[in-house]
């Protein structure tokens, strides 16, 4: 859980409470960004999310999606598992290489294919045994095994294939989605925990 600034929260509580108060008590005192639009690379990722709150920590944004559920004639905002990206350099999905506690299932899991990297947009796998190759290269879909949950499906595109690594995208990725994010904003809090401790 993010913990916001005294500002964030008077403005939020302003926001959701019945009373009315003058403008001037509702917006903080202090400048803050709003983005009006999700990059490109987001929308297919966020679905059909009509609000996305963005959180910014070291050079990750991370874009949770906000649903507003209507009940007994309040909203009640729902936020979801965030989205990852690494903004230094080239703007794109965060990845956690080689994840010790994934595991392949079906044809793929043997230990001839590894798992090299791992976003909510893709996979980089490398695969020791030649005869794996075409299989990958043509299998429709992947099972992810991730921990303590049940198997993950991702239909696979295949970008680019460099002698025994092969780089895929997913595409039409809707049931898995949730649990693979929770996955990596998991890893991700465990492996930069400096980033978070004074927001958590």
């Amino acid at each position: 859980m993010i913990e916001l600034s005294p500002d964030e929260l008077d403005f939020f509580n302003a926001v959701f409470s019945d009373k009315t108060e003058t403008e001037e008590q509702v917006l903080p005192k202090k400048n803050f960004n709003v983005y009006t639009s999700i990059p490109a690379s987001l929308k297919k990722i966020l679905g059909e999310s009509k609000l996305t709150l963005l959180a910014e920590i070291s050079h990750y944004q991370l874009w949770f999606p906000v649903t507003l559920n209507f009940k007994n004639g309040d909203f009640v905002p729902i936020i979801e598992t965030p989205e990852i990206i690494d903004v230094q350099g080239n703007e794109r999905s965060w990845r956690v290489n080689t994840p010790e506690t994934l595991s392949l299932l079906n044809a793929l899991s043997d230990q001839s294919v590894e798992i090299l990297s791992l976003s909510g947009t893709g996979v980089t796998l490398k695969i020791s045994d030649e005869r794996k190759i075409k299989q990958v290269l043509t299998c429709p879909s992947l099972e992810l095994m991730l921990p303590d949950k049940k198997p993950v499906t991702l239909s696979l595109d295949v970008v680019r294939s460099d002698k025994n690594v092969i780089s895929a995208k997913f595409k039409n990725f809707e049931q898995g989605r949730e649990p693979l994010r929770q996955f990596l904003f998991n890893s991700h809090k465990a492996k930069y925990s400096e980033l978070y401790q004074d927001i958590l």
